[in-house]
């Protein structure tokens, strides 16, 4: 069963807003649905997580983002030594840790939104 985290905040003077989740989830993230609201065309949203030891891990990078979307994220396979698994093969991020939203170029106090949607797992 498919849960989200909605991550919405309002940018400050130069822009820009730092929106860190409520909670931290374990799973794997399946997509990101993408609120414009009112930020400005030139926007740039990070998507990452912060782990229990303060790392954080970027999951998805949207560059002058200018219309609400929906967005996989997938990363590339790797074999077990390590190298890129052959042809194309991708699954889905796993996220653990608490998800942060980080906008920059958005306009003076405009608002939007994101809610990431995630198969939760079970802690090891």
């Amino acid at each position: 069963m498919l849960e989200s985290i909605k991550l919405k905040g309002t940018t400050d003077a130069s822009g820009d807003v730092t929106i860190n989740g409520e909670k931290s989830i374990f799973g794997r993230l399946y997509a990101i649905l993408w609120d414009q609201g009112n930020f400005d065309n030139t926007c740039d949203a990070t998507f990452s997580y912060t782990d229990e030891e303060g790392n954080s891990r970027t999951l998805l990078t949207l560059t002058n983002v200018s219309a609400d979307g929906v967005y996989y994220p997938r990363e590339k396979v790797h074999t077990n030594v390590g190298a890129a698994a052959t042809g194309e093969v991708f699954d889905l991020p796993v996220i653990a840790g608490k998800p942060k939203l980080v906008i920059a170029q958005g306009g003076n106090a405009k608002t939007g939104a994101a809610i990431l949607i995630f198969e939760p797992g079970q802690r090891p």
